[in-house]
């Protein structure tokens, strides 16, 4: 069994295709063309991994990992996650994007089964019914995201106690005028962390305009920027903002300094994920950590248990979060 550790966001990026290529071709190179093939290892090759290694024929059974949106740079950790456990325990990864609904879920698991796909990590929001007729192919795991209606196993955090204790943190600081720039509001994340958040603000007896809760369709700089715009540009303005992810707060950041906004004077920023965006945005931006590797190798680990016919210890796993301090709510 090999225990090869690679970053697939890496080698895509040097290579200039997508992360799902490069999982391909370590793990499923019938796929590609024979061209992107070659390209793909010539860089791992020039980055210093052992090509024959990582390229030597073997059997392995296939995991697939569903995944919501390719562009969110939080499930880029996460997967790595769940290829370092993959790769420790003999199995090829394979990504796929689909999002999953009534209409295309008899294809998906006739793929399923033409790929001899042997079990599935599910960081997409799913139904009750979509993810049950999955298990009944094919074991699966959630991870992230989760329908707390299924009995199937996941691993992720408390998004309502992350949200409300960021808040409260907010709050603490003196900051009674918090505006809140959430995800999709199908997600359970997003669901959970609007909750917290609109608790720890009733139970200091704080309201807030309904305008200053935004739901953006994805995670997207763009669309951050615009919704935050029409908020810091009235007079009546937040004096902070809780986000929930760290690509919506850097959307706030530096609409908050092109509108001549001291962060964290005029406006304090939080937000959620503390990807390595965190430190390049100015001022470096406070967030709520997850484990993400750790999430995506728990989930991994779990359904290496399953398929390997083992009853899991624990079922639901919740791991813990902490905010990170930095200069958007913090004077340096």
């Amino acid at each position: 069994m090999r225990n090869t550790r690679y970053k697939t966001h890496e080698i895509a990026k040097q290579a200039g295709v997508s992360p799902a290529s490069v999982s391909r071709a370590i793990n499923h190179p019938e796929l590609l063309s024979g061209e992107s093939l070659e390209k793909i290892r010539a860089t791992m090759q020039t980055m210093g991994y052992d090509v024959n290694e990582i390229f030597q024929t073997d059997s392995k059974e296939i995991i697939l990992i569903n995944c919501p949106q390719g562009t969110n740079p939080f499930y880029e950790e996460v997967l790595d996650g769940v290829i370092s456990s993959a790769e420790c325990n003999g199995y090829y990864t394979l990504l796929n994007y689909t999002e999953l609904d009534e209409n295309n879920i008899e294809d998906f698991l006739k793929m399923l089964q033409i790929a001899k796909i042997k079990g599935l990590i599910a960081l997409s929001q799913l139904s009750v019914e979509i993810l049950n007729k999955i298990n009944s192919l094919v074991p699966v795991v959630q991870c992230c995201e989760f329908n707390d209606r299924s009995s199937l196993p996941y691993v992720s955090i408390d998004d309502y106690m992350a949200a409300k204790n960021a808040v409260k943190y907010l709050i603490a600081a003196g900051r009674r005028k918090i505006a809140f720039l959430n995800g999709p509001r199908h997600y359970k994340y997003a669901r959970e962390r609007l909750r917290g958040f609109m608790d720890a603000l009733t139970e200091e007896h704080i309201a807030v305009p309904d305008e200053w809760i935004m739901h953006v369709p994805q995670i997207d700089y763009q669309m951050a920027d615009t919704l935050i715009s029409r908020v810091l540009s009235d007079d009546h303005k937040p004096d902070a903002v809780f986000a929930a992810s760290d690509v919506l707060a850097a959307a706030v950041v530096n609409r908050a300094v092109y509108s001549d906004l001291k962060v964290p004077e005029d406006l304090m920023v939080i937000g959620f994920d503390n990807i390595s965006l965190c430190q390049i945005v100015r001022p470096a931006l406070t967030s709520v950590n997850q484990p993400k590797h750790k999430l995506g190798y728990t989930a991994c680990e779990m359904l290496h248990e399953k398929l390997k016919g083992k009853t899991l210890k624990v079922n639901e796993v919740l791991l813990s979060t902490e905010l990170v301090l930095r200069g958007s709510t913090e004077h340096q």
